[in-house]
This record gives structure tokens, sequence and C-alpha cells, in this order.
């Protein structure tokens, strides 16, 4: 069984999958207060009254559905 977060709470972890800098330094995932699971991902700015993190929530990542065709029985071969 997988950790899960109590609504309002979340994780970051340092993206060791950076490899430009777009990508974020920080991914994790966040349960809204509702009960909606996000992901979150930080990136490290500097301002002008120092640094600070750049946060984007998003829906959770889900793989592509398989194209491949779905088989039918009916086919005359």
């Amino acid at each position: 069984m997988s950790y899960e977060h109590k609504n309002g709470n979340g994780n970051l972890f340092k993206n060791q999958n950076k490899t430009s800098e777009s990508h974020p330094d920080y991914t994790g995932t966040i349960k809204l207060q509702d009960g909606t699971d996000q992901q979150i991902a930080a990136w490290l700015k500097d301002g002008k009254s120092g640094k600070f993190m750049s946060l984007k929530l998003s829906d959770p990542y889900q793989k592509a559905e398989s194209k491949v065709a779905a088989v039918d029985d009916d086919m005359p071969f």
C-alpha cells in the first residue's frame, strides 16, 4: 500500500530527470482540500527580493491508452 496524503497536504522531491531549464527543479503530489489529487512542480527562481519558488499544479499524469485495435470476433476469416 502506498502512502496517501491527507487533504491539504503534499510533498516535493528534487527532480532527478531534469535535462533542460524548462523542466521543474522539484516535482511531487498534493491532495487539495476537496480530496482531488494533483501533481505539483516547482522551479527555483531569483527575484528582486531574493530566491523563490514558482509553482504549477496539474492533473495527474496518465499513460496514453494502447493504440492496438480491438479484436472483432465477427470477422469472416
